[in-house]
């Protein structure tokens, strides 16, 4: 009888498929302790006072003939707990400027010459709450909150210690947890600073799974940070607006002629 020989790229592919079939079947240290780094990475977040980071970002569109779209924005993000952050993101359809002084919160949409403040006398902890509420989240909030662990494991039904893992040329321990509605992914830094390198959110119901994606890079604390005024200029010729009014800060493109009614 002859001999089926498969082509070696689709050795790969079974190679490959065996080795994640088996990770995901794992019960041993790789599984157990997931808890437990996430709630270091947390504590670790929470004990700095003042930090600053860079970041990139992206989020999937699914359009209506089933075509995945990914669109990037870059930014930077200084924090001063207990009650000030300022955020800046780019891309192709937004140039943000957002900041929290303790009182206010100010968003200035420079490609829209227009900006929104609303009083939030209160903490970040506090003000991403309203945010949410509003549906207007700063992106990777649930990292910063002075007890994320408490947050992110809010309706987790599964979690695991996948493998170790290189991000932006730092090792660290890559984590996946699993709610009802979305499955989520962390990568955090090994040693003495477990912080979050990367952070993907899969909204497993909607159409194709579209992802949302945030990758940290620079982190620095303490005396590294140069600190950011908070409180923002904004342009004399620029139009107060509701914050509501300011959808199209938002890193996806209003429905097109390309995008039709995206999921």
């Amino acid at each position: 009888m002859s001999k089926f020989i498969l082509p070696t790229h689709f050795k790969a592919v079974v190679a490959a498929c065996a080795m994640t079939a088996g990770l995901c079947g794992a019960s041993g240290a790789w599984a157990d302790d997931s808890r437990e780094l996430l709630k270091a990475m947390s504590d670790y977040m929470a004990a700095q006072k003042t930090f600053s980071f860079d970041y990139v970002s992206s989020v999937e569109a699914v359009t209506p003939a089933f075509e995945k779209l990914q669109f990037v924005s870059s930014g930077t993000a200084t924090v001063s707990r207990p009650d000030k952050i300022r955020v800046t993101r780019t891309g192709g359809f937004a140039d943000l400027d957002a900041s929290f002084d303790g009182m206010k919160f100010t968003v200035h949409g420079k490609n829209l010459d227009a900006y929104a403040q609303i009083d939030a006398k209160g903490s970040l902890d506090e003000l991403f709450d309203r945010l949410q509420n509003a549906g207007a989240e700063i992106p990777g909030s649930d990292l910063l909150l002075s007890n994320s662990f408490d947050a992110l494991m809010d309706g987790v039904t599964e979690a695991k210690h996948i493998a170790s893992a290189v991000v932006d040329g730092v090792e660290c321990e890559y984590l996946t947890f699993r709610k009802n509605d979305v499955d989520w992914q962390i990568w955090i830094a090994t040693g003495a600073k477990p912080i979050p390198k990367r952070y993907v959110v899969t909204s497993k119901h909607v159409v194709q799974a579209p992802e949302y994606m945030l990758e940290v890079r620079n982190f620095r604390t303490g005396e590294d940070v140069k600190l950011a005024n908070f409180a923002i200029e904004i342009p004399g010729d620029a139009k107060k607006v509701d914050l509501s009014e300011l959808g199209q800060i938002d890193e996806l493109p209003a429905p097109t002629g390309m995008m039709g009614d995206a999921q």
